[in-house]
């Protein structure tokens, strides 16, 4: 008979007849009490319980080291199926550089009754951590949209919340300089009112705020409008040649009655812009010009038009 031939007859028993040596074989060895050695490689390396006052920058240095444990064959092959890790309790911390020596009791998933912790490769580990701080931070809110046509403001919007309380990493909190209010927005707005506004968390990263809400008040009142004047329209100094007809104009007033009413035309500033050198070079070629009237002085909220919104600019007798 061939060799194929005597190595396929009967080619399933045969194959029964090995696989239950080599179980056999196992079976023998896992139930052998004599202590062996294994290396694990590549076990992980965590840290657990950190100091409230601390932050760990990055991963320890390095996350993962080599274990060598000692004890029965069948115990050791369980400890490396159960993929034993290092977690480092940190209650304290000294400083921001820390270098700890790994000992077995911070190994999990090893029942060490039966198995020995040897030693570690390498035997310490490199940790780095960062101070906590708590400040309080200014806020501010941000105002989006218009009001519709017919309400006006009559003081600005304000929030309850003045300060903030930040807790984070002290190279995070360095750079903060004010907590922002989620953007707030006018133009749906249909009267005066107190509203809730959370605070914005984009870019804030690992920083915790402290209340996260605000209530904003906001005074609104139905727009009204209201003529002063005359003012007197102001030129620049140097164009004392120059003649401005009208030389005074009145403002129509827009906003809250309550604050139209306190405005007056004494208060209101009416004046031309332009180079005086170059008005004269205009005025030379076509004879005299139109500048537009520019108001100023005016209230917070409230908004102003020259009328007429401009006037016109020659020289005081010939060229």
């Amino acid at each position: 008979m061939s060799v194929s031939g005597i190595l396929t007859r009967n080619w399933r028993i045969k194959l029964a007849a090995l696989f239950l040596a080599v179980l056999l074989w196992v079976t023998m060895r896992l139930s052998d009490d004599r202590v062996s050695r294994l290396e694990i490689p590549a076990v992980q390396v965590r840290v657990d319980q950190v100091a409230s006052d601390w932050l760990l920058r990055g991963s320890p240095s390095p996350s993962t080291v080599g274990m060598t444990v000692t004890g029965p064959m069948g115990d050791l092959f369980r400890v490396a199926m159960a993929e034993p890790v290092v977690i480092i309790p940190v209650d304290s911390v000294p400083g921001e550089d820390l270098v700890l020596e790994l000992v077995p009791d911070w190994v999990w998933n090893v029942d060490r009754g039966s198995v020995v912790i040897e030693d570690f490769a390498p035997s310490s580990v490199r940790l780095l951590f960062e101070r906590y701080e708590d400040e309080d931070i200014p806020v501010s809110l941000r105002l989006t949209g218009r009001l519709s046509d017919s309400l006006a403001l009559v003081s600005e919007p304000r929030a309850n919340l003045l300060f903030a309380q930040v807790r984070g990493p002290a190279s995070e909190m360095d750079a903060l300089e004010t907590v922002f209010l989620v953007p707030f927005d006018l133009s749906g707005l249909e009267g005066s009112g107190q509203f809730d506004v959370v605070v914005d968390t984009a870019g804030l990263g690992g920083l915790v705020v402290s209340p996260m809400m605000a209530t904003v008040t906001v005074e609104v009142a139905t727009r009204e409008s209201r003529v002063v004047g005359p003012v007197p329209v102001e030129f620049v100094a140097g164009a004392e040649d120059l003649v401005l007809e009208p030389d005074t104009v009145n403002v129509m007033l827009s906003g809250a009655g309550v604050l139209l009413a306190d405005s007056e035309a004494t208060d209101l500033v009416a004046s031309l812009a332009g180079d005086p050198a170059e008005v004269r070079r205009a005025i030379d070629e076509v004879g005299e010009i139109r500048l537009p009237v520019e108001v100023s002085g005016l209230p917070r909220f409230v908004d102003g038009a020259a009328e007429p919104d401009s006037v016109t600019v020659r020289r005081i007798g010939p060229p």
